[in-house]
C-alpha cells in the first residue's frame, strides 16, 4: 500500500480536507503528513499578533483530538510547540502535532 505514492497522496488530501472542515476555525490552520500511515501526523497551528490564549488553544486541541478519534478510532499523542518569531507581523506561533496510527483508515480508504 505505501508503495503506491499516488494513492497515499490522494488519501492524505482526503483526510486533510475533512480535518480542515472540522478544525480550521478562528485562524487555526491544519495540515496532514502521512508517510508511512502508522506515523501520520496531524498539524494544527496558529500565528497571532498577540499571545494566543490558553482557552483558545484548548478549544482547538479538543476539536483536533475529537477529529483524530473519529477519523482513526485511536488515541493520539499530542506534541506542543510554541515560538515567538521576532520582527514579524504575527510573531506568536503555536503548533500542535497530533500523532496517530492511520493504518486501518488508509486500508479502508484504499479499498
Amino acid at each position: 500500500m505505501s508503495d503506491n505514492i499516488d494513492t497515499m497522496a490522494r488519501i492524505e488530501r482526503e483526510i486533510e480536507k475533512r480535518m480542515e472542515a472540522a478544525s480550521e476555525k478562528d485562524g487555526w490552520v491544519v495540515s496532514v503528513a502521512m508517510m508511512p500511515p502508522e506515523n501520520t501526523t496531524l498539524f494544527i497551528e496558529k500565528f497571532g499578533e498577540g499571545p494566543i490564549g490558553a482557552s483558545e488553544e484548548l478549544v482547538a486541541l479538543k476539536g483536533a483530538r475529537a477529529f483524530a478519534k473519529a477519523e482513526f478510532g485511536t488515541e493520539a499523542e499530542v506534541i506542543r510547540d510554541e515560538d515567538t518569531i521576532p520582527n514579524t507581523r504575527a510573531p506568536y506561533h503555536i503548533r500542535l502535532r497530533i500523532k496517530v496510527d492511520a493504518s486501518k483508515r488508509v486500508q479502508e480508504l484504499a479499498a
